[in-house]
């Protein structure tokens, strides 16, 4: 053999043994922080010891002497598994991305700052049950044992970002909550979008096409000027940190339906529960049972807080959907030329100001101002570079925002007593402490009862004083209280044995102010429909209907369609095939149906030849944002003859069968331009994809395809109780969780939960992820096929069941 071959081969068998050492030693390294699900460990912050025992799917059983010793277990466990995230959501509530993200989060910082998440938690901190701080303290031993015992050896985002977490405290798990109530809040764009529309097309013209408006909630505020200013750098700051947390999706909706034994195949409650959710990866729940000797609870909780949000007891289950409470209010206030007094029923009034300093990763400390009314702060200035608008040189003009989160409320309480509900009373009880963001309450026991508790606190106010903007100069836009406690609706064994909500206004003739946000009708209608077509119902029945693809909006919009085609003779063979498909079509968007594809591109050329002509690119896109505006004003508009439909760009005047027509043309030319001129390839399911993506997407695509979950082809819509949301606007493509592909699905499911009192021991849970955050976990992404298929995982929650089975077991051994 020649030298040089040797050589050759030498070189070679080295590379070949340094790659598989090197291999091997990354390999180890970044699966050295996958949680230990077995053995022991020791811990002084416990009263006794615990065990935990672990299923296939992670599922931990908590078993603990007591309520603390729970909270300690959950907070290790929530640790393992989601530390990044919550650390994250923590910092952002603080206003401390800054100091691991650098100048880029500066804007957040300044924003939550502002709007004061934690400073309202501290200074509230002595009105909190001093049974719920001695859990937080419990559960904030358990999350710091595990930061204590992982010291740089945490899951890959840390090492990244090149960052370690610091200790965890009681009052962050308390932000937790509070962040969670801003995920839901709708009015930091509607009212401001809305306050832009009537700008600029005046209150008759937009009463055509705003669902839920009266007249009175479109008051212009008369010295109002070029408000879209103001508002802008807010909407870009929320809208930049919404991307880096992943959260995408705008209906924010969720469906739970439960009935009682009259109408149950097992001869008990049944109850069910799907919460709509951004979709990002790890997703929003994770799934546990805690069993002590006074709090024996199961479902699915929240990484960064102690309690169980959805789920069961021995005695109650509970579900939860988003009542759609408008929480916010926006001010427009008047400043004097020194910026440090607000005009107030006629007189100048000071303004509070808090001085604040930010840390920058790398950079010297950002020191501002913070401003504030009786009514909140002032948000215009959230932008640190930006400044306050100058009318006239004389005064100047600025935001103010009202916000119920900025108010004390102890949704934690609520929460721990619900969970050790034992009857109705006591629930009604529970969710009386619960504020925000406002939910619509479930409820079933195992004597059969059922019933609806509403769980919020709702502003009292002026007529004039929600929807859009209201006038700062005067006290009487102020909120004027909340509705009494006896007012809140409480619903116990209805007649029709059933009770079920999706996000819609469920009591039209309720005196006080809830919302103008309902969801489309369409999926509490389905729902309803499901419920009362056959007198018996069993989990699997449920199981279906979580999956249920039909849409009743369909059913309403598609008439219109076809009648704008009679009497036109139509040559063209795919537009001939496309009307009989949607004449025949039983308004199942299944994603295998090349209708359901025909219907969907229809809605986005409606939409745009309704609206965009006179809107404009931008207003258009910021009313297409909230995607329950849309799908509700398309539904308003579509049974009228209104001159929304006329396009002011062409000398004729355009009805509204002619832009129905050429709306379904328009269809038909992007599909045979993206899909092929053969209809038959036209599937929903090819256009229409689900991802779910990490906080870090977005930015490389050979990240992505290590990072996320998906792509997934999927079905259903905005309007089907399988709810697959997409958005109608625009990609943002400066923010990576406001890019995104022409109909994907960005919210949806958050997790599916099935509880039937007939089988006490056992629930139905599914997620859309899996239970860990690690992304080398194989729990990361072990529940997604499931919860693609409508499948759930048995839970079951007897102890010998769980301790007698093939399942995992960690200790936690009490030491002096």
């Amino acid at each position: 053999m020649p030298k040089w071959l040797k050589v050759l081969i030498g070189i070679f068998s080295s590379l070949i043994v340094i790659t598989i050492f090197a291999g091997i030693f990354f390999y180890n390294m970044l699966t050295s922080s996958l949680p230990k699900y077995e053995g022991t460990i020791e811990s002084e912050k416990i009263f006794s010891d615990i065990e935990i025992y672990r299923d296939s799917f992670a599922i931990p059983y908590i078993f603990a002497e007591n309520d603390e010793d729970a909270a300690f277990a959950l907070g290790y466990l929530h640790a393992q598994e989601r530390l990044f995230i919550m650390d994250l959501i923590r910092r952002a509530g603080e206003g401390r991305l800054a100091e691991v993200l650098g100048e880029k989060a500066l804007p957040f910082d300044k924003m939550f700052r502002t709007v004061g998440v934690k400073r309202t938690i501290l200074e509230n901190y002595s009105s909190y049950d001093s049974q719920v701080i001695k859990i937080l303290q419990a559960y904030s031993n358990g999350v710091n044992k595990y930061i204590e015992d992982n010291k740089g050896n945490y899951s890959i985002e840390f090492d990244v970002l090149g960052y370690q977490p610091e200790k965890w405290k009681p009052f962050h798990s308390l932000m937790v909550v509070r962040m969670m109530a801003w995920e839901l809040n709708l009015s930091w764009w509607v009212d401001f979008t809305y306050a832009e529309l009537l700008e600029k097309f005046g209150k008759e013209k937009l009463l055509e096409i705003l669902p839920d408006i009266s007249e009175s909630n479109l008051q212009k505020i008369p010295s109002a000027k070029n408000l879209s200013t103001l508002t802008e750098e807010f909407i870009q700051t929320n809208l930049a940190f919404r991307s880096l947390l992943g959260w995408r999706g705008t209906q924010v909706g969720s469906n739970n339906w439960v009935v009682n034994y009259e109408k149950s195949s097992s001869g008990k409650p049944i109850i069910a529960n799907d919460p709509h959710l951004a979709f990002i990866a790890p997703g929003k729940w994770y799934a546990a049972v805690i069993k002590s000797k006074s709090w024996n609870a199961a479902g699915v909780t929240l990484p960064g807080v102690p309690g169980i949000v959805i789920g069961k007891n021995e005695n109650i289950s509970w579900a939860l959907t988003n009542l759609m409470n408008d929480d916010t209010d926006y001010y427009y206030e008047t400043l004097d030329s020194s910026k440090k007094n607000y005009f107030l029923d006629g007189k100048w009034m000071p303004l509070q100001v808090i001085k604040d300093t930010i840390k920058i990763k790398n950079q010297k400390p950002f020191v501002f101002e913070i401003k504030k009314t009786h009514r909140g702060p002032l948000i215009s200035e959230i932008h640190p570079f930006t400044f306050i608008y100058n009318e006239g040189g004389k005064t100047y003009s600025a935001l103010s925002m009202r916000w119920l989160g900025n108010l004390f409320s102890d949704e934690l309480l609520a929460f721990f007593k619900i969970s050790k509900s034992h009857n109705f009373n006591e629930f009604r009880d529970a969710v009386s402490y619960f504020a925000l963001p406002g939910q619509n309450f479930l409820y079933a026991d195992k004597q059969g009862n059922i019933g609806y508790v509403m769980g919020a606190k709702i502003p009292l106010r002026s007529q004039t004083a929600s929807t859009i903007m209201s006038d700062g100069k005067s006290s009487a836009n102020d909120w004027k209280g909340f509705a009494p406690k006896e007012d809140m609706k409480v619903i116990f064994n209805p007649t029709e044995n059933f009770l079920a909500t999706a996000n819609n206004n469920l009591f039209p003739d309720f005196k006080y102010h809830i919302s103008n946000l309902w969801e489309p009708s369409s999926r509490i209608d389905r729902i309803n429909f499901l419920l009362n077509q056959k007198q018996k119902h069993s989990t699997d029945d449920f199981k279906k209907y979580q999956m249920d693809q039909t849409s009743e909006y369909a059913k309403q919009v598609v008439p219109y369609i076809l009648k704008a085609f009679e009497g036109v003779k139509v040559k063209d063979k795919n537009l001939l095939e496309s009307l009989e498909l949607l004449e025949k079509w039983n308004y199942d968007i299944n994603g295998s149906y090349q209708v359901a594809a025909i219907y969907q591109v229809f809605l986005k050329y409606l939409l745009k030849n309704i609206y965009l002509d006179e809107m404009g690119d931008d207003l258009f896109n910021k009313f297409l944002f909230i995607a329950n505006v849309p799908y509700r004003s398309l539904l308003k508009i579509i049974q009228s003859e209104s001159g929304w439909f006329d396009d002011v760009t062409t000398s004729k005047i355009e009805d509204k069968n002619f832009i129905i027509r050429k709306s379904l043309s328009d269809a038909l030319s992007y599909l045979e331009k993206n899909y092929g001129k053969d209809l038959s390839g036209w599937q929903w399911g090819r256009i229409h994809k689900v991802i779910f993506k990490h906080s870090f997407s977005g930015d490389f695509s050979l990240i992505d395809k290590f990072v996320n979950i998906g792509p997934f082809e999927i079905g259903g819509d905005g309007t089907t109780i399988f709810n697959t949301e997409y958005p109608f606007s625009k990609s943002i493509e400066e923010f990576a969780a406001f890019r995104h592909e022409e109909f994907e699905n960005v919210l949806g499911p958050s997790m599916r939960f099935i509880y039937d009192f007939a089988k006490n021991d056992e629930l139905n849970l599914i997620l859309t992820t899996g239970q860990s955050g690690n992304l080398f976990s194989e729990h990361y992404s072990d529940m997604s096929e499931y919860w693609l298929k409508g499948k759930l995982i048995k839970i079951r929650t007897d102890d010998i069941s769980i301790k007698s089975s093939d399942k995992k077991l960690l200790r936690i051994i009490k030491v002096k």
